[in-house]
């Protein structure tokens, strides 16, 4: 008896292992690049029209080049590439804009962005240029040893740093100054609801690079960050006591 042949799988497209932020406020200027940098394989292809769109898009999924305008409404490009260094230190900025060097006195140089190109670029240039972004590695990856316990040698180091934590939960940052966790941010959370949330995850992902530049929002020693999040982690786990104060953290 002849059996009828199996179908095919259909080939699975790969998923683009990086993605890219363009921030343009010209809906033209931002259409052309849309459809020019489709050619830019093994990217995820992210638009804003500020630089307020941006950094929501950046607290929402990892961005592993940030490309963007100079003069732009709400947020313009030197706003966003000072907060984008500050709070997103692992993404390399790349500039565009209309301006001469001596209308910016290559200020975005000196506010942490790694190259300015002149706009309108030429399409092979810029997607050369983000190409080239896009090899930058943060200044290490952490594997085979847990976030609390990373947290702990890097108090008792002393360490400065910011740490990307990426979980099926989603991208958090932690920033750690001295040793003592400074700040954190989870997609609208910030400080320690941040920081517990992120606390919670079991087995993320983490790198690191050398750098904190944020301001402080969290007071509380690592010990005392570390002992809450627990409280919460077993709060969460299925069985625990239904008691309305179990695994309530101090803020």
């Amino acid at each position: 008896m002849n059996l009828p042949a199996r179908p095919r799988p259909l080939p699975h497209a790969e998923a683009p292992a990086k993605t890219l932020l363009v921030v343009e406020d010209d809906r033209a200027t931002l259409s052309l690049y849309r459809a020019g940098l489709k050619g830019l394989q093994g990217f995820k292809i992210l638009m804003a029209q500020d630089g307020a769109q941006a950094m929501a898009l950046l607290r929402q999924e990892p961005v592993h080049v940030l490309v963007t305008d100079l003069n732009m409404p709400v947020m313009d490009g030197f706003n966003l590439i000072t907060k984008a260094s500050r709070f997103f230190p692992q993404v390399p900025v790349i500039v565009m804009t209309g301006l001469d060097e001596s209308q910016h006195l290559n200020t975005p140089l000196q506010l942490g962005a790694i190259q300015i190109l002149t706009k309108p670029p030429r399409l092979t240039l810029l997607m050369d240029a983000i190409r080239a972004a896009a090899q930058f590695e943060p200044a290490g990856q952490v594997r085979g040893i847990g976030l609390n316990s990373l947290l702990q040698l890097l108090n008792w180091e002393q360490k400065s740093c910011t740490l990307t934590v990426n979980s099926e939960a989603g991208m958090g940052l932690l920033y750690l100054k001295h040793g003592e966790v400074f700040h954190a941010a989870f997609r609208d959370q910030e400080g320690l609801p941040a920081a517990y949330e992120i606390l919670t995850w079991d087995r993320p992902d983490i790198e690191f690079v050398d750098t904190c530049r944020v301001e402080r929002t969290i007071d509380l020693p690592l010990t005392e960050i570390l002992m809450n999040a627990a409280l919460i982690t077993d709060s969460r786990a299925p069985g625990a006591a239904s008691d309305p104060s179990a695994g309530r953290p101090r803020f």
